[in-house]
């Protein structure tokens, strides 16, 4: 743990919901999976959320690190709501290591640098922006739970969606009070091993994030998509991503997006025989990241055997193109609801605010 830091004492200081009594004023959060215990004076990994003199409070609530109005797939969603236009909006704090370029995510500015956005304003400005719905991003959206809830409550009660991207690092705990109010979750699923998830994070117990993705999916009906970010020696064996692959297919479903990407230049070769071992796994929807174009005159031929061409979504069942990513404006010519207008096959995709 991490001796307390100067923080602010205005609105954005907030008392932790999921906090526990342990001997006398020490505490436990139960936010995240690290569960830190915390004496007075004591700050959690997350840098975010303190014991002071017995009573765990955040910091950061309501405090923006980043906001940007811009279509959903920008966030990396390609089945929910496609092609709409959301508000992307992200706060302070983290509990996994912080890649490089990102660390303005991490320390909270002081004064007048410091941008509050109450709840109460959220929802206006989402629709006088003419937006679907919110999506929590940038910095990992648990570090900002107590806000998050405010603002999902909020956001829902006035007829948009939520989601966020998650490392899916959130306690069950956390996922019960904020579940039945998040529509989507992009999981990041970077390891399927002990060994990829303690080099990656730090920690241990990688069956956590699955968890988390599974009971979103399956208890809170929130629709779901995976992203695996690829480094080279540390969770791009075949047998990893075998065992990955079946796992989103077996716990999750088939048609379930899955985003490929890596950090690392140089990777299509390889990304693209991961998208194969995924494909040969029985995963219908697997996206790369700046995959080279395929020609148009041959997108339809290459379609018959790969439902993402061109970052374009294609009925797996009789190959019709449901979603149009090529042009400026997203369309979705080939969908009736989550059903390929054309065949009628059922998909994983969501554009409604139904759980269904």
């Amino acid at each position: 743990m991490n001796e307390t830091r100067n923080t602010p004492t205005n609105q954005s200081v907030q008392p932790v919901p999921l906090a526990e009594h342990l001997t006398g004023p020490v505490r436990r959060c139960r936010i995240c999976n690290y569960r830190c215990e915390l004496s007075p004076g004591q700050s959690g990994v997350c840098q975010v959320r303190h014991n002071q003199a017995g009573t765990l409070r955040t910091v950061n609530y309501g405090l923006v690190s980043k906001a940007d109005l811009e279509r959903i797939e920008s966030r990396g969603f390609y089945h929910l709501f496609p092609g709409v236009k959301v508000f992307s909006l992200g706060g302070y704090g983290a509990n996994f290591p912080v890649p490089a370029g990102q660390t303005g995510y991490l320390n909270i500015p002081g004064g007048s640098a410091a941008r509050y956005l109450p709840v109460e304003k959220l929802a206006r400005f989402v629709i006088e922006q003419q937006c679907r719905g919110i999506i929590f991003a940038y910095n990992e959206p648990a570090m900002w739970f107590e806000y998050l809830l405010d603002a999902c409550k909020s956001i829902r009660a006035n007829g948009m969606f939520t989601a966020m991207v998650t490392n899916g690092y959130m306690t069950l705990e956390a996922l019960e009070m904020v579940g039945h109010y998040i529509d989507g979750l992009l999981v990041e699923v970077n390891a399927f091993s002990e060994r990829s998830f303690n080099i990656l994070t730090g920690q241990d117990n990688f069956q956590k994030v699955l968890e988390t993705a599974r009971r979103a999916q399956h208890k809170y009906k929130s629709h779901l998509e995976i992203s695996t970010k690829i480094v080279p020696g540390v969770n791009d064996s075949d047998s990893e991503i075998e065992l990955l692959a079946t796992w989103i297919k077996q716990g999750l479903g088939e048609n379930v997006a899955w985003h490929l990407s890596s950090p690392q230049p140089g990777m299509q070769a390889r990304l693209q025989q991961i998208k194969q071992i995924g494909l040969n796994c029985g995963l219908n929807y697997i996206y790369l990241k700046d995959a080279p174009p395929v020609n148009e005159f041959e997108e339809d031929l290459a379609a018959l055997f790969d439902s993402t061409v061109n970052g374009n979504t294609y009925c797996h069942k009789c190959h019709r193109k449901l979603i149009d990513r090529q042009n400026a404006e997203v369309s979705t010519p080939g969908l009736s609801g989550n059903k390929c207008a054309n065949c009628g096959t059922i998909l994983a995709v969501h554009n409604t605010l139904w759980k269904l």
